[in-house]
């Protein structure tokens, strides 16, 4: 693998979501793509659906450099492989677009009235802090979960064409497992869907997605990069150079917040990476806080919500328990930006821990 095209393409993805950034939220804002942010006190209307952006420089980046190595070098890189990648992160990130933008027609007069109740019960369970309930023009419900399942499970299918992944694993103490079949037909869709909605869970303070899931993406670069995983390292480090261009906008206090359409392709993207490099041992590991998260919110029926509300100068959790993992840093006081910058840190030190496990073979 040529690290200098790979360089040049993770660039060009960077540059093109850095420079494309005021342009995407002009057109959301002006497309009526847009939420509340309720967590400042402000209340500030805020463009959404940011994926859109990420997934336009991740394109140019993956995109970028198969074609550049077909002119100036003789890459080792499967090509197969790397597209089926693609086709199984358009499917998602589409997916997490169609939700964006739902709404179901009907306007809301004040913020107090039976509908801004209905569109409580109605919200995706695992939103990303956005609430257009007050708005004046819509509301905006976004699909049903039994609807985004049912989407998201055709975007295995480029996977499983292929052959991607691990269908033998080796397991400390138990040895190793033959999945056969069950691998392609059971285990890659259900794990793509299951990554694809854990990411969405764990988010609903400015960065927190996006910064998650560029420590995420980047650690599965490295470990791609060490143990000579091409296709992998592409994915995952075109994810990370369009990850780090969106923070110049999600982060605090942002003005593109990232819709479903950018945790959807972060999670597909991540998945993806995993599996067509044989990584998925090392994916596992790095996804602990997702896991969390995800029996915490199992916890509460997948009801309680990730973010706060902005109450008295601090931000609060909406709930009596702990249903998330912002939750127990909110009634510690923490403010929106330390929250992200903790979660961040806690998956930054799990990403390191397990490079140093896994190069020295523990695992």
């Amino acid at each position: 693998m040529s690290m200098e095209l790979l360089a040049i393409s993770v660039l060009l993805g960077f540059l093109t979501t850095l420079a494309g950034g005021p342009y995407a939220r002009k057109y959301l804002l002006s497309s009526g793509i847009y939420g509340i942010d309720q967590q400042k006190e402000s209340r500030p209307k805020v463009a959404t659906s940011g994926g859109m952006l990420v997934l336009f420089g991740f394109i140019i980046s993956t995109t970028a450099y198969l074609g550049l190595a077909e002119f100036y070098t003789s890459s080792s890189a499967n090509i197969t492989l790397v597209l089926a990648a693609l086709s199984s992160i358009n499917i998602i990130a589409l997916i997490g677009l169609l939700d964006d933008i739902h709404v179901n027609g009907n306007k809301v007069e004040t913020k107090d009235t039976p509908t801004e109740k209905l569109w409580e019960r109605l919200t995706n369970m695992f939103g990303d802090g956005v609430d257009t309930s007050g708005d004046d023009l819509m509301d905006r419900t976004g699909l049903g979960q039994l609807s985004k399942m049912l989407f998201v499970l055709p975007a295995a299918l480029p996977l499983i064409t292929v052959g991607a992944g691990s269908w033998t694993m080796n397991f400390p103490v138990i040895g190793t497992i033959n999945w056969g079949i069950l691998y392609p037909l059971f285990l890659l869709p259900l794990g793509l869907l299951f990554v694809s909605n854990v990411v969405n869970m764990l988010a609903g303070t400015n960065g927190l997605s996006a910064g998650m899931s560029f420590v995420a993406a980047l650690g599965l670069a490295t470990f791609a990069i060490l143990n000579s995983r091409i296709e992998a390292a592409l994915i995952a480090f075109g994810l990370a150079g369009a990850l780090l261009g969106f923070l110049k906008y999600n982060w605090y206090p942002a003005s593109i917040l990232p819709g479903d359409s950018m945790t959807y392709l972060c999670g597909a993207g991540l998945f993806s990476a995993m599996v067509i490099g044989n990584m998925e041992k090392f994916g596992v590991f790095i996804f602990m806080p997702w896991f969390l998260e995800f029996f915490l919110k199992l916890r509460s029926g997948f009801k309680a919500h990730s973010w706060g509300v902005f109450e008295n100068g601090e931000l609060r959790p909406q709930h009596s328990k702990n249903y998330s993992l912002t939750h127990p840093l909110m009634r510690r006081g923490l403010n929106e930006k330390q929250i992200t910058l903790a979660l961040i840190g806690l998956e930054s030190l799990i990403v390191m821990l397990a490079l140093l496990i896994f190069e020295l073979g523990i695992l």
